[in-house]
């Protein structure tokens, strides 16, 4: 979709006009004209500066009605005022009394010495509509700070607002949205059904030609595209679009508020990649403010001792005082400043105190470290924008920086790189292990959040980076993704976030948007105490979760609402990343009735798969009880089943060509399993046997255990060899369902 530079023009003139009369709004007649110029339908209408110029002439194009309102650029609610009316179109002097009088009546609502200026009146078309739902479509957009524009397509008129709060939340969009994109959301509207039920499924195509249209206008006049405009566009509103009697889509009601480009301070920032592997696959790295005493607690010192256990040989270590430091069996030499250190250095990691950050950043040599970590936060006596200030003024050019307040970054080993851990965690109280299946990267602005994740799938052994970025200086999550989305041990990319920057929105909306991994994302600051909290937390604002989530949506980001759903996903996504559902076709087998149940309820997408009768005939020769029922993709094969049965019947449903993905769920609690700590370890435990079918088959299988910690080995068997394991059937099913939903979309 693209304007003509004719309808470029004009638009420009028409805003050109309203800001040299020292307007940032539009009134309704102007809007109509820019609604004209895009090829959308408006009212016959005209303007008058004096009730007095009304003739015959100019009403012979009206009909028998007509609707007068007065125009002010102090008034914005007229309607409330007695500035509106519909009225018959009789002869001149009527037209001339009514707005005559109109005029009088919107003026006593005010004192004398606080009069609103009237421009004149407008004349417009009635167009004659029902006002049933449906019929009155509300089609704007308003600028986000974060995202930039976004589109918002609801129900119209004047209760849209009432409506949208109470019953159907209004639907959102970012733009651009080309005719095809609009009329596939049309698709998806509730509304559609009413249309198809009256026989008049065109009406979508009415509204997709609208909102795909005003979608450009509100991407063309955004700080957003390369062309910059001449005029930002903040907000355009038209309440409603009618479908008027005789079936045309017709704009009855226009706002539009604007500023010159020059005055709009967002900008969209490109990606920076340079120097990102320092931080990585460093060669060199420094550690500013490790103490030489064991009694003291510091920081830097876990971090020496946790660069130090991954082997690395090319470590230096800063205290101002000298002396030297003794990390395991080796006694490191403690350099009096970072200009002592007589060998190339990547990366620092500044963790002395927060004070003395700048002018670290001073000293910092030429031709010196290309990354540097700072684990310290702000100044207690410093705003954090003075901070950004004064880091500005020092920091040298080719210097990238993560932090400050963040816990900093862990990269596995593999290779010929050593790796990088810099997360001061006591491995006494949480481990961070790697393993053949890590390749998934966590990107956090909280580094409680990193902790948490860590420990919580600690047996998964999935991640093979985190990081914890904190206020993000320089370093942005933007920066992060794309960089990640290249390495290609990253699988799956996972996300908290707690807020965005001007335009840093649009970017990791876009920037999601290309990349083919999946991108999980939790956000906190859903509500506006939460969103305040975040704001405090890492000095950045909080946008519209609405928006957010409409920016998900699009971009085809995983969102997760809660934080447990969170991990979910992460382990899911992570563990089966070469997995690929080639369909939405479940099947599943349990050991208890409750759990088939449950089960089949949690089904959303996922369809409950229909089994061959081949399959029927490899169940019923398993089913030596003769206690199951094999008529059902959902096998209870009750607490007589031994782990080879079991086992069996989870691998005739995999064979099966009509199943497509597989959730055994499993009350480990009977005797007839091998599941205790005794036993589990057995070759032929289920365990051991589910860990088989796994690597067997490529097919997704997800495992839900709904037991307490006994059974933690149990459960460690699966995890540490990939299979996504969850306590209750419900998690296991909806990850299972995300999943598969997910990859059906892009499919």
């Amino acid at each position: 979709m693209q304007f003509s530079d004719n309808t470029i023009s004009s638009i420009n003139s028409i805003l050109r006009e309203a800001y040299l009369e020292e307007r940032n709004t539009l009134f309704e007649y102007e809007v109509y004209k820019i609604l004209k110029c895009m090829g959308l339908e408006v009212p016959e209408f005209i303007l008058v500066e004096d009730p007095l110029e009304v003739n015959a002439k100019m009403l012979k194009n009206f009909e028998h009605d007509i609707v007068v309102k007065i125009i002010s650029p102090q008034i914005s609610h007229k309607q409330k005022l007695g500035g509106v009316k519909i009225i018959k179109n009789w002869d001149p002097l009527y037209i001339q009394f009514v707005l005559s009088r109109m005029k009088e009546e919107v003026l006593s609502h005010f004192p004398e010495n606080d009069k609103p200026e009237i421009k004149g009146f407008l004349i417009v078309q009635y167009i004659p509509h029902t006002q049933s739902l449906g019929y009155e479509i509300l089609i704007g957009f308003k600028e986000d700070h974060a995202f930039g524009p976004v589109l918002t397509l609801s129900k119209g008129g004047d209760d849209a607002e009432f409506f949208a709060k109470f019953y159907d939340p209004a639907n959102l969009f970012l733009p651009l949205l080309n005719y095809g994109d609009a009329l596939k959301v049309m698709d998806t509207l509730k509304i559609k059904h009413k249309f198809g039920q009256i026989g008049h499924p065109e009406y979508l195509e009415y509204i997709a030609k609208a909102a795909s249209l005003i979608g450009y206008l509100a991407y063309r006049y955004s700080f957003i595209p390369q062309q910059k405009p001449q005029f930002i566009i903040k907000a355009f509103e038209i309440n409603p679009f009618a479908i008027s009697h005789d079936d045309r889509f017709v704009a009855i009601d226009g706002f539009a508020q604007f500023i010159p480009y020059d005055e709009e301070r967002k900008v969209v920032r490109k990606n920076n990649l340079d120097h990102m592997d320092a931080f990585f696959k460093p060669e060199g790295i420094a550690v500013i403010g490790v103490s030489s005493k064991p009694e003291k607690f510091s920081i830097g010192r876990d971090i020496a001792r946790l660069l130090h256990d991954l082997g690395r040989d090319d470590l230096y270590f800063v205290n101002i005082k000298g002396g030297s430091v003794a990390i395991g069996e080796k006694e490191y030499p403690l350099y009096k400043s970072f200009q002592d250190i007589p060998d190339k250095v990547d990366l620092v990691v500044y963790a002395a105190p927060a004070q003395y950050t700048v002018d670290f950043i001073r000293e910092l040599p030429r031709n010196g470290p290309r990354a540097v970590i700072l684990i310290s936060g702000i100044p207690s006596n410093v705003k954090y924008a003075e901070f950004v200030k004064q880091l500005d003024s020092v920091k040298p050019q080719e210097v990238r920086i993560i932090g400050p307040n963040c816990m900093g970054v862990y990269y596995a080993p593999s290779g010929e790189h050593k790796g990088i851990d810099t997360l001061f965690i006591d491995e006494k109280r949480l481990e961070l292990k790697a393993s053949s299946y890590s390749n998934t990267v966590l990107l956090t602005q909280s580094g409680g959040l990193a902790i948490t994740a860590i420990d919580k799938l600690q047996k998964s052994g999935l991640f093979k980076s985190v990081v914890s970025f904190g206020n993000q200086y320089d370093i942005k999550i933007t920066d992060l993704i794309d960089y990640f989305s290249k390495d290609p041990a990253i699988d799956v990319i996972a996300l908290y976030v707690e807020g965005f920057d001007d335009g840093e929105g649009r970017e990791f909306y876009e920037l999601a948007g290309k990349t083919i991994k999946p991108i999980i994302v939790y956000k906190a600051g859903k509500t506006e105490a939460g969103a305040r909290a975040a704001a405090s937390h890492t000095a950045s604002m909080s946008g519209s979760y609405d928006v957010f989530k409409a920016a998900c949506r699009q971009a085809d980001i995983i969102l997760a609402e809660n934080i447990e759903d969170n991990y979910n996903y992460i382990k899911i996504f992570s563990l089966l990343a070469h997995k690929i559902p080639s369909g939405n076709r479940v099947a599943g087998v349990v050991n208890a009735g409750f759990e088939s149940t449950v089960g089949a309820d949690e089904l959303k997408n996922l369809k409950q798969a229909e089994l061959s009768l081949e399959t029927v005939k490899k169940l019923n020769a398993i089913n030596n009880y003769g206690l199951v029922d094999t008529s059902t993709p959902i096998l209870d094969v009750t607490a007589m089943a031994d782990d080879k049965a079991y086992a069996d019947f989870v691998e005739a449903i995999l064979e099966d060509e009509g199943v497509d993905c597989v959730f055994v769920a499993i009350v480990p609690h009977v005797v007839a399993l091998k599941t205790t700590p005794e036993t589990c370890h057995d070759p032929d435990s289920l365990a051991n046997l589910l860990v088989s079918l796994s690597q067997k088959y490529k097919k997704p299988i997800v495992v839900s255990v709904n037991a307490g910690r006994y059974y933690e080995e149990f459960v460690s068997i699966m995890e540490e060899s990939g299979l996504p394991v969850y306590p209750d059937i419900r998690s296991a099913i909806k990850s299972l369902d995300t999943f598969v939903t997910y990859h059906e979309r892009l499919g």
